[in-house]
């Protein structure tokens, strides 16, 4: 019997493989299989044998397979009839009959998910454990007593997993169907015969480190019948009976006792004995095999320590821009979402990526999650959330389609989207006109957007059968690949094109066809199943060319070796990675069924790992410390893969002491912080500023909003009133402020015009008719209107009791105009400027004229020690410029939050000759009294001296201060800054 063949991991692996291939057939492969764990290895292999100078040209190449491809036809020869295979649905529905039999049969059935809805979860878990079941060859056994350990359902399913294991299969067999776990099973039931087929035969298998429990079966059969020789790659130790083998390599070491095989080592494409132990060059660092295996080469390790993946890509791109040349350069990426930022930072475009871009990253899977959270969010039928549809109208595969050479539905979704973002918050898209009044959309390209909301809205809304889900997808296909609509786009755009291509010819079919196609599910079970179908797909690249810089995922490397390796994001959470939890049968239980558990998976990651490292000249490992990773927590951090503490510690156990950070070869990233300095947050008046200010102070009466927003924040004031910038419209789900001031300030006119002139308190009014009032008006209020049902009630509740105690709290007055116009003029430096306001509320009282406002927000109060402050009065009086006293308007600010009062008992008496007594805020979020500017605090004479000296030279001041400024300074406030609707254009805010 043949020894098996061990060619050592430091070795090119299909290099030798070819070169064994010669020595053992010399050079005749017409009866020769060549079995590889994986399809692409054929191209290598014949890559290989191509380039042997030896091997006379042209020949016949041997017939090299896939292990998954022919150990699946030889399962498919041993069943009755040509199977038919069966795709995931198909296998749930005769899961489902299954179910429900072996519940009828059952003593307490209540626990097993007979209904389909409650079943296709489960459903779709247990039809992969019999897949597993079937690979490994391993028979289904009952598990009883797991109720506690597992979910009632899974306990269920557990206890009966035998008896539905062996219905399953015969199931299978007696209708012709087939899945291909049963085909590996049937095979490796049959080994024997299956094995015999091949007697006479030269049969290789090559690659194989931790092969599935039925093909460990067929590899037996032909070892005992002397037809095949094995070639693995891994630890040459393995070929030395006293050695001590790599960890890695322990199921390759186990495998050798269920064979009673041996191992030698195969060089030259001959079989030798183990050599020597070769020393290592004592001034780098080295990769060993363990604490006391020996070196089989001396590696140049490289480690780059980042706090996220933007640090490990610029360390990544200086490596390859320094490297001499990046032929025979791996990229290993643990996760497929490095891939495109990987991609932007290639040194050179000609690459190999032998690595499928998921369908779940694409924009494709993006519209669809977003189709899908539109139905998951509807608050009706036919009414979505606003937010989602504008998500919708922007998603460039729909603004892309095509009339002609134009692309009118930009246009169109950018109209729709505006009048969204003024409607409510939950809106029938079909009801909302999308075009201008002067500028009426065409015919032809109403026709297209309401064809493209019917298909991702309509279409998707009332699905029932994955049928039915999958003709709303093939819908989306349709629209997107229709020749008049999709013009080149998709010859532009490969990657997505392929997406597309994936999610017609594969996700739609799995939907459309099967036993379970018209099944009534729930909606979310559906959109559930699509999003599991497009998760598994991926879209392939072309893997050429087979040599130069290649990007590979770690699966991917399987038996190539390359001089230099960069492994990228080496964090424990993507290599190995985390096991995924399993309702049905977690981890802790697989061993139960002689099911490969979580530590024969990180065996395998170790092999491949290892593998891959022990073959290269040069190692470069990058991880990130600082960025959040994917554990329990969100704001868990990441910690370096286990491979690489292990290399770490084999180099620290060399050098006899602990690495510091930053000491090589360990290398910290950092990359250099950009902060915005605070002048580049002010805007400069420029001549062109200057100018906008200049014809804005001709052209406009300058109201209290406008002073009060330039004494809060000159910045804010400048985009405001300055700038064509405009605050992007928002639906205001929780309530619009501004509605409810409108309708309490209209509550209010009309039901104090029945008043004037009458002295009136709150006992002459009717506080009821007032709340009455107000909900009356509150509800012609569209924003009012666009609110759900919660938030109306909860307003009106809350405007009714706020009204009711601004009435109860009414002081004896008589009011006498109400919603008047104030004006006046105000010289400053020679330059008149027009100054107004609106008084909410005019009243007389004992004291003389109180002019009043109503606030339904805060209401900011003007404390009295800053009228009597000579000293900073003498300031404001004698400024000119910023120049001469740049602090005074933050000064200013603190002391005065707001001028609105002041300004309007100084309008009042300027405009009327007659001066006020007092004015005050009604505080109509709160307890609806009132808040006056003097109060009892100021005497007559006081109050003369404010409103006629301290007022206007106020206000001198802030105009000066205006038309004289060289900059428009951000002042950061904490309760202002968040709110504000320049904040995204503001740099001062965003520190």
């Amino acid at each position: 019997m043949k020894p098996v063949g061990i060619i050592p991991w430091t070795e090119e692996f299909f290099g030798a493989v070819a070169r064994r291939l010669v020595a053992a057939t010399g050079g005749d492969f017409t009866d020769v299989l060549v079995i590889f764990p994986l399809r692409r290895a054929a191209r290598h292999l014949c890559d290989r044998l191509a380039a042997l100078p030896q091997l006379p040209k042209p020949l016949l190449a041997p017939e090299i397979v896939a292990v998954g491809d022919w150990a699946a036809a030889i399962g498919a020869s041993f069943a009755p009839t040509p199977p038919v295979m069966l795709d995931v649905l198909d296998r749930v529905a005769i899961l489902h009959d299954i179910v429900r039999a072996v519940a009828a049969e059952a003593p307490q059935p209540g626990d097993f998910p007979t209904d389909m809805a409650r079943f296709f979860p489960w459903g779709l878990e247990l039809a992969e454990r019999m897949e597993e079941l079937f690979r490994h060859n391993v028979p289904g056994r009952d598990l009883a007593h797991l109720q506690g350990q597992v979910l009632p359902p899974a306990a269920a399913l557990l206890s009966r997993l035998g008896a539905i294991h062996d219905r399953y299969r015969q199931r299978l067999v007696a209708e012709g169907l087939a899945t291909p776990g049963l085909c590996l099973a049937l095979a490796a039931e049959n080994a024997r015969e299956a094995a015999a087929r091949f007697a006479g035969r030269k049969v290789f298998a090559c690659g194989f480190a931790v092969p599935s429990g039925a093909e460990k079966a067929l590899f037996a059969a032909l070892w005992r019948q002397g037809d095949l020789e094995m070639l693995w790659h891994g630890d040459p130790a393995l070929a030395d009976p006293g050695g001590r083998v790599h960890f890695s390599c322990l199921e390759q070491k186990r495998w050798l006792g269920d064979l009673s095989a041996r191992a030698v080592v195969i060089a030259d494409g001959r079989t030798r004995r183990a050599k020597a132990k070769a020393k290592a060059a004592p001034d780098r660092p080295t990769l060993v095999l363990d604490a006391d295996a020996a070196n089989l080469s001396s590696k140049k390790l490289r480690f780059f320590e980042g706090h996220d993946l933007h640090a490990q890509l610029k360390a990544l791109e200086t490596c390859l821009r320094e490297a001499p040349d990046l032929e025979d350069t791996a990229i290993v990426l643990p996760d497929t979402g490095l891939l495109s930022p990987v991609l932007h930072i290639l040194p050179r475009k000609d690459v190999n990526i032998s690595m499928g871009y998921p369908l779940a990253r694409s924009s494709l899977a993006r519209l669809l999650e977003t189709i899908l959270t539109l139905q998951e969010t509807a608050l009706s039928p036919g009414r979505y959330h606003w937010k989602e549809l504008v998500a919708l109208l922007r998603h460039p595969y729909l603004k892309m389609l095509r009339l002609g050479e134009a692309e009118p539905l930009r246009g169109v979704f950018h109209g729709l989207e505006a009048a969204l973002r003024r409607g409510g918050a939950f809106v029938d898209p079909f009801l909302v006109e999308a075009g201008e009044e002067d500028a009426p959309t065409p015919p032809e390209v109403a026709a297209l957007a309401r064809r493209v909301l019917t298909t991702c809205l309509a279409a998707f809304a009332a699905v029932d059968t994955p049928r039915a889900l999958g003709n709303a997808v093939a819908g989306l296909c349709e629209l997107l690949l229709d020749p008049d609509h999709a013009g080149d786009a998709w010859e532009r755009f490969l990657i997505d094109a392929e997406c597309l291509f994936r999610l017609a010819t594969a996700v739609v079919p799995t939907l459309t066809g099967g036993r379970l196609a018209d099944a009534i599910l729930p909606r979310d079970t559906l959109f559930s199943l699509l999003r599991r179908l497009i998760a598994d797909e991926r879209a392939p690249f072309e893997a050429e060319p087979l040599t130069g810089l290649q990007v590979l995922g770690v699966l991917e490397t399987r038996l190539m070796t390359f001089r230099r390796v960069y492994v990228l994001d080496a964090v424990e959470d993507k290599l190995p990675g985390s096991a995924p939890y399993e309702p049905l049968l977690p981890d802790p239980l697989r061993r139960l069924l002689s099911l490969p558990d979580t530590r024969q998976r990180d065996l395998v990651a170790a092999y491949n790992i290892y593998r891959l490292f022990f073959g290269a000249e040069e190692i470069t490992l990058l991880y990130r410390t600082g960025a959040p990773g994917a554990g329990l927590f969100e704001d868990a951090k990441p910690s370096r893969s286990r491979y690489v503490e292990q290399l770490l510690w084999e180099e620290e156990k060399r050098r006899g002491r602990v690495l510091s950070p930053g000491e090589p070869p360990v290398a910290l990233v950092r990359l250099p912080l950009c902060p915005i300095p605070e002048a580049d947050a002010a805007m400069p008046v420029t001549p062109a500023v200057a100018a906008r200010l200049a014809a804005y102070l001709e052209n406009h009466r300058l109201s209290a909003t406008f002073l009060d927003t330039y004494l809060a924040c000159p910045l804010r004031f400048f985009y405001r009133y300055l700038s064509p910038l405009a605050a992007l419209a928002e639906v205001a789900e929780e309530g619009d402020p501004a509605a409810v001031g409108i309708a309490a300030h209209e509550a209010l006119r009309e039901f104090f015009t029945p008043y004037l002139g009458r002295d009136i308190d709150a006992a002459d009014i009717d506080a009821l008719a007032l709340a009455d009032l107000f909900e009356a008006r509150l509800a012609d209020n569209p924003a009012y209107q666009a609110l759900p049902a919660d938030g109306r009630l909860l307003l009106a509740k809350a405007g009714r009791h706020r009204l009711s105690a601004m009435a109860a709290a009414l002081p004896r007055t008589t009011p006498f105009e109400l919603e008047t116009e104030l004006a006046a003029s105000l010289d400053v430096s020679g330059r008149p400027f027009l100054l107004a306001g609106r008084a909410d509320r005019l009243d007389r009282r004992e004291e003389g004229v109180v002019i009043v406002d109503y606030k339904t927000g805060s209401v900011p109060a003007v404390p009295a020690a800053a009228w009597t402050d000579e000293a900073f009065f003498r300031r404001v009086t004698d400024f000119r410029d910023s120049a001469d006293d740049p602090r005074l308007l933050d000064e200013a600010a603190g002391r005065f939050p707001s001028v609105q009062l002041p300004l309007y008992c100084w309008l009042y008496g300027a405009g009327r000759g007659e001066r006020p007594a007092d004015a005050a805020f009604v505080e109509l979020r709160q307890d609806g009294q009132e808040k006056p500017l003097f109060g009892p605090r100021f005497e007559a004479p006081a109050r003369r001296e404010i409103i006629e000296r301290r007022v206007p030279q106020l206000l001198r001041f802030l105009l000066r201060h205006l038309t004289t400024a060289t900059a428009f300074a951000p002042r950061p406030d904490e309760r202002r800054c968040p709110y504000c609707d320049f904040r995204p254009a503001c740099g001062a805010a965003s520190r």
